[in-house]
């Protein structure tokens, strides 16, 4: 991890190997959230990823991309050789990344929201909707759990042993 001094990770979050952070302006990791092998999170601007959160191998987190109209696409030349445009990045809480998505800076992913393997996200995805494709689209709707059924998870279900 890079910029760890800008990272706040909650309890129990686990990041299994071959992981690629960079907590760039800020970085924070919510309760129970596991990121898988080969995931990449992208600094420069700030990503929030909430509790109970699920990021399937080999996704990419990008909050920058290089913008294509300059003459080069360096960001160790001066800047007016090249440009980045950077916007931050929010997965709420009990959404589920399946494995190699993408997502692109300034989205957010809705609380509950599901992403299909190999899906591309480039705009903001709803609350508790299932999304598949590049770009993604909604498909379906999940069913949001009770409070009661959150807290029994939560409580009963030993997190550590998942990976």
């Amino acid at each position: 991890m890079i910029h760890a001094e800008n990272a706040e990770l909650d309890n129990d979050c686990k990041i299994v190997d071959n992981v690629w952070i960079d907590a760039g302006k800020s970085l924070k990791i919510g309760k129970n959230t596991i990121i898988t092998w080969y995931v990449l999170i992208e600094g420069g601007a700030s990503t929030y990823i909430g509790d109970r959160v699920f990021i399937g191998p080999g996704t990419k987190i990008l909050t920058g991309t290089y913008e294509f109209q300059g003459v080069y696409t360096c960001e160790f030349l001066p800047d007016d050789c090249h440009k980045v445009n950077f916007a931050d990045v929010r997965i709420e809480d009990d959404a589920y990344l399946g494995a190699n998505c993408t997502v692109m800076p300034g989205v957010t992913i809705g609380e509950g929201a599901l992403v299909g393997a190999n899906a591309f996200v480039n705009k903001d995805l709803e609350p508790w909707g299932i999304y598949v494709g590049a770009p993604c689209k909604k498909v379906g709707e999940r069913k949001k759990p009770s409070e009661e059924m959150k807290n029994k998870v939560m409580t009963t279900y030993d997190w550590s042993g998942h990976i």
